[in-house]
């Protein structure tokens, strides 16, 4: 006789006889074996993501467009370490010459950086929906086409005009909350 699952076992469970296929049929489309990224992975670490969402928040719908969202996000996290792996060798042991950053960091930095990106977090989410995954993905360095590749939107031009809306629109709500003045 085998256990009941868990309220949020079973939910993400749910999400997956409802989406599963589309969510393997989108990581298809990224051609990720090409960067040497495993989609079974991506799509583990997708899970994971959904299941942190459903733990917090117990109640909410999550619909196709959150979950192509996080399927959009967890492939651009794997190409990014699959780019920074492949570009980005460890020193060897015995070089001395190989420091990693400016020493260590006091609490009123880490606390003030934490504190601004919690503010560029908040900033972030006011942005309407369409922009914001545009804008963090030219944040993260993806190109006009990539952007319009990996948010559906129809091309690079359509991307352009989101990214320069809603930066220009971010920028705004963080000079708003005294995060400084930023060249235009």
């Amino acid at each position: 006789m085998s256990q009941p699952l868990d309220p949020v076992h079973a939910r993400l469970e749910e999400l997956f006889r409802t989406y599963g296929a589309r969510v393997r049929a989108l990581l298809r489309t990224y051609g990720l074996d090409k960067h040497g990224v495993d989609p079974a992975d991506v799509e583990q670490e997708v899970r994971i993501r959904l299941w942190r969402a459903i733990e917090r928040d117990r109640s909410g719908a999550f619909h196709a467009s959150y979950v192509q969202r996080v399927v959009a996000s967890t492939v651009i996290d794997a190409l990014r370490r699959a780019e920074v792996r492949a570009t980005e060798p460890l020193p060897d042991e015995d070089d001395e010459s190989a420091e990693i950053g400016d020493g260590p960091v006091g609490p009123e930095r880490s606390a003030g950086d934490v504190e601004r990106m919690q503010g560029l977090d908040r900033c972030m989410g006011e942005i309407p929906e369409r922009r914001r995954l545009p804008i963090a993905l030219h944040l993260q360095g993806f190109s006009l086409q990539e952007i319009a590749d990996l948010a559906g939107i129809p091309s690079a031009e359509a991307a352009r005009k989101l990214v320069s809306r809603g930066l220009e629109e971010l920028k705004a709500r963080l000079r708003e909350r005294g995060y400084g003045d930023f060249e235009d």
